[in-house]
């Protein structure tokens, strides 16, 4: 089964973001408006959802209505496992480790630490090897 909405086409980069975000159990508001008529939307372009995709919007924003009824009218992000600040300080990381011509050599030590501890995140695998690699008098 399909379900058709109509959005701005100017508004599907961030639809599309949205969706995926939701998918990953980011419950976030809408930041578009959307419609099942196309007569609603400026510039419409149509967007045919999975019924599972649909149910994905559907709940999210039952969830967002609920909390807004609680707390009152407010824009939600709620991230479980947000992991932009790790990429940010792995990106920090590997700037670091480039000045010294090392970038390499963190990448691998990660990459093993990862396969040899188990649950070890990206992050603490990074931060392990930056300090085996630059800490240590190699730089």
């Amino acid at each position: 089964m399909k379900i058709n909405l109509y959005i701005n086409k100017e508004d599907f980069d961030p639809f599309f973001i949205w969706i995926n975000r939701l998918s990953q159990g980011i419950i976030e508001t809408c930041p578009i408006t959307y419609s099942h008529k196309k007569e609603d939307v400026k510039d419409p372009l149509n967007v045919s959802l999975t019924a599972d995709k649909y149910t994905l919007i559907h709940d999210a924003e039952k969830n967002i209505e609920d909390i807004q009824n609680s707390f009152g009218n407010l824009d939600i992000l709620y991230d479980p496992q947000s992991n932009e600040k790790d990429k940010i300080l792995m990106a920090d990381i590997l700037r670091n480790a480039a000045r010294y011509d090392l970038a390499v050599n963190v990448i691998n030590t990660a990459v093993e630490l990862a396969t040899v501890i188990p649950g070890i995140t990206p992050l603490e695998a990074m931060i392990i090897s930056e300090r085996e690699w630059l800490s240590n008098g190699n730089s």
